[in-house]
């Protein structure tokens, strides 16, 4: 079968391949990841396939739609976007009547009112729950009838839903079958046109793992979704190292390599940097983290050792009951002993925060960013929660009623209030001689600090209004 799987294309900036949908401040994309192992497992499979990203690659509807028109897909894969519903479900109707080809709608928001995302689609007719590299592939092996294939939610032609038996996640058996996602990059995408400010550029993308080995911070929105009571999966060892040189050898213009588990646990974290130097691998990579006990002096020292140069590390706020509120499961103490060791190790930190959570008020708010002031992180991000539907944060906040068009709003802190205290949040650490003194020293970073600042200056001045604001909060 002919599959076209594909991110159709939105508003400039707009991320649909980040953890959660927002206009990114520093002008990076990530790779379309899990569009991207679903090529391969079809691929391996005999199908005819196309990968398009046309949110990254900058094409326009007409662009898009000519590129689908002359593919001709019998099917086509559309991850979707929650905050960019409407558009979506208007491409992917207008894809459907162009090319005849059948419409399966995937990704995170396919787990967020999957019932009420059919009745308003028109042209589409099918929805594939949680992980999708399977359920996508029944369908175009064309064996199964709908009603038979797992995780579908489908409609009928007079409108009848049907929602088929869930979908077991792919197991760590199973990961090591697919094809190497950086291959599917490298045949099918423009490596160039994906960036981050904190990884040397053009930097790459892999899951040594799918799902969180933690899961319960209440405002993280893939492990309440696409990996909903997955757990963490690992590929084998092996299975990894075997990428990183094909990285090497097949890729080797690649200047960074960005582990895409939710988060790297300390015993992986050292059994990879184990087995990266006993395969006398020299590579650069960087991963996401947590700020644990276990991530300890000696593994931090392994990692940087074994090229590790960036963790992306949740710290989210500097007060205790706020942490415990989200169940983020550490402490500022270990916090602050973490950064310790991972700045002696010689690690840059990405400290992540975010403004607005259960309990916050103006004076925590404060604190926090006085506390990550004095923090020894090189990057700061100040993020605005996204309480999506199926997210513990959304029930929690509907169910004491502080919602407000599905947003944080508190009594003495309304939903307004938090998104100029998040801007002032950013001006506060960066636009301060502390941070500007830190970073001199490091010659080596002004590049990326220089590219984030052409998008990330201005963000922390304007005001924005209307539809921008709406993608930005």
């Amino acid at each position: 079968m002919r599959v076209l799987l594909m991110t159709p294309p939105y508003v400039r900036n707009f991320m649909r391949n980040a953890r959660w949908d927002v206009i990114g401040i520093a002008g990076g994309q990530w790779y379309p990841i899990y569009l991207a192992y679903c090529t391969g497992l079809l691929e391996i499979n005999g199908h005819e396939v196309k990968l398009l990203d046309a949110q990254v690659d900058g094409l326009t509807r007409e662009e898009t739609y000519r590129i689908a028109k002359e593919f001709s897909p019998n099917l086509i894969v559309l991850y979707y976007s929650y905050k960019a519903l409407k558009n979506d479900l208007e491409i992917g109707k207008q894809l459907h009547n162009l090319t005849g080809g059948e419409i399966v709608l995937v990704g995170p928001s396919a787990s967020i009112n999957p019932i009420d995302t059919l009745k308003m689609s028109s042209g589409i007719n099918m929805l594939a729950k949680g992980e999708f590299d399977y359920t996508v592939l029944e369908l175009a092996e064309a064996v199964l009838k709908k009603d038979q294939i797992k995780g579908l939610i489908w409609k009928e032609s007079n409108g009848t839903i049907h929602i088929n038996p869930e979908r077991k996640p792919v197991q760590s058996e199973e990961l090591d079958k697919f094809p190497f996602v950086t291959d599917v990059y490298r045949r099918h995408l423009h490596i160039n046109n994906y960036n981050q400010a904190d990884q040397f550029h053009p930097f790459i993308d892999l899951f040594t793992g799918r799902g969180c080995s933690w899961g319960l911070c209440t405002f993280c929105l893939w492990p309440n979704t696409i990996n909903k009571d997955a757990g963490y999966r690992t590929r084998s060892i092996s299975n990894v190292i075997e990428e990183l040189r094909f990285i090497k050898e097949q890729m080797p213009y690649i200047k960074e390599v960005f582990f895409q588990d939710d988060t790297l646990p300390a015993p992986r974290a050292y059994e990879i940097s184990k087995a990266i130097l006993d395969n006398k691998i020299r590579i650069r990579w960087s991963c996401y983290a947590r700020p644990t006990a276990d991530m300890n002096i000696n593994t931090l020292k392994l990692m940087k050792k074994a090229g590790c140069r960036t963790m992306h590390v949740g710290y989210e706020s500097a007060n205790p009951q706020i942490l415990k509120n989200i169940c983020k499961g550490t402490s500022i103490k270990t916090a602050e002993e973490f950064t310790k060791n991972a700045c002696a190790a010689g690690l840059y930190i990405v400290g992540d925060f975010l403004t607005g959570l259960p309990g916050e008020n103006i004076d925590t708010i404060k604190a926090t960013v006085e506390w990550a002031r004095k923090l020894p992180v090189q990057r700061y991000t100040f993020s605005l929660p996204k309480p999506y539907p199926e997210t513990p944060l959304y029930k929690s906040l509907q169910e004491i009623g502080y919602l407000k068009e599905g947003h944080p709003n508190y009594p003495g802190l309304s939903a307004e209030e938090i998104y100029v205290w998040n801007k002032w949040s950013y001006r506060k650490v960066y636009l301060s001689p502390n941070y500007f003194f830190r970073m001199i020293i490091k010659p080596q970073e002004w590049d990326r600090i220089a590219r984030s600042a052409v998008y990330a200056v201005p963000y922390f001045f304007n005001k924005e209004s209307g539809e921008s604001k709406k993608l930005e909060w």
